[in-house]
């Protein structure tokens, strides 16, 4: 047999391996946020995220029909230079549910966590698109035994994301941002040690954003989560409705 012959074979067989077994379940999901924002001085502002995040019971369409989990975010921002900002989150509140693998599970309780986090990121402003980068690490606490023991375990992340404002669209003073953007999750520790491996999820999003009125803003976006569970076998592929609103300014606007 050619060389070139056995390693088709090869690679045909190893791919068969590796996929034999694998399953992939769809899910349908909503998730809105609620951000309020303001500044504390030139370089320092604080945000609060309230989070929400829904989905689908296998066997519905509603993107409604159960919880996928409720957050409170707290963030606190530095801006280092024009392009350069530090975000600090010393703490963040999540219960999470498992995306659901039969109707039965709507019932499974969520988990508790606890969540500290930094992140840096970069935004380039340039004559056609404006390119954006960040780095964030989180170190999370979770209660994943459901017996009130909270077992840590790290998780990065890094996510590009291109924006294009347009003028003229709604108003000529207010343009509409189209954006699209790609981030890639990764996690270690005492919590995922017995994962098959490193790998947790990869996001992706298209979506619009604008001010509808003053310090008043929102975000509509497609989401797409892909997420592997723990025997690194199955994945679970969400299609996301993400919709964020923020108020920004939130005090001082009022201040004179």
């Amino acid at each position: 047999m050619h060389r070139g012959k056995k390693l088709i074979l090869l690679v045909f067989t190893v791919v068969s391996i590796k996929t034999f077994g694998q399953t992939t379940r769809q899910h349908g999901v909503f998730w809105g946020r609620v951000i309020l924002a303001d500044r504390i001085n030139d370089k320092w502002k604080w945000e609060l995220f309230v989070q929400k995040r829904t989905q689908n019971i296998p066997g519905h369409k509603s993107i409604f029909g159960a919880l996928h989990y409720n957050s409170v975010w707290f963030w606190l921002n530095y801006r280092i230079n024009k392009s350069l900002k530090l975000y600090l989150s010393p703490i963040g509140y999540f219960d999470s549910y498992a995306f659901l693998t039969k109707a039965e599970d709507v019932d499974a309780p969520g988990v508790k966590e606890f969540r500290f986090s930094a992140r840096l990121e970069q935004e380039l402003k340039g004559r056609v698109v404006n390119f954006s980068n960040r780095f964030t690490v989180e170190y999370r606490r979770r209660d994943i035994n459901f017996n009130d023991v909270y077992i840590p375990n790290w998780r990065l992340r890094y996510m590009a994301r291109l924006e294009k404002p347009v003028k003229g669209i709604l108003r000529n003073d207010k343009p509409v941002s189209f954006f699209i953007g790609d981030e890639v999750l990764v996690q270690f520790g005492k919590a995922v040690k017995n994962n098959a491996n490193m790998f947790d999820q990869n996001r992706a999003s298209a979506g619009f954003s604008l001010e509808v009125v003053k310090n008043i803003k929102t975000s509509f976006a497609y989401l797409n989560i892909y997420q592997q569970r723990a025997n690194g076998k199955d994945f679970d592929d969400a299609h996301a409705l993400w919709a964020v609103v923020t108020f920004d300014n939130l005090f001082s606007q009022f201040k004179k």
